[in-house]
């Protein structure tokens, strides 16, 4: 499985990746965050781009759904952490500055520095 979900204190939900990511899985994915927040309320996110995380590239033809538009209204930060190789392609897909809530790109190793942002 190339995507995990976990769902924390203070409405945080981590997202990993890794391997070759599907369009099923992140549907699969969205369905379980958007069911997160419509129980917790407004959450923040931190996507953890792992080390054998393949492409991101892909991401780029797939249309938004009502999932993507109700998670996007509800989300009030998003964190990522990654190789740095993967920063435009990860802000790009997300469309950073046209969406309603603040990113951020940290480096591999700097999840406490991403956490901490996210709750600043």
């Amino acid at each position: 499985m190339a995507l995990a979900v976990e769902f924390e204190e203070n409405n945080l939900f981590v997202i990993h990746t890794s391997g070759v990511l599907v369009h099923s899985e992140a549907d699969a994915i969205k369905k379980q965050v958007a069911a997160f927040i419509k129980r917790h309320g407004r959450a923040k996110a931190l996507i953890i781009i792992d080390e054998g995380f393949l492409s991101i590239s892909n991401f780029a033809s797939w249309d938004d759904d009502e999932d993507d538009e109700f998670i996007q209204k509800h989300i009030d930060r998003l964190a990522f952490v990654g190789d740095m190789r993967w920063r435009d392609s990860a802000l790009l897909f997300l469309l950073n500055g046209f969406v309603p809530f603040t990113m951020e790109y940290f480096k591999p190793g700097q999840e406490a520095f991403a956490r901490a942002w996210l709750n600043s």
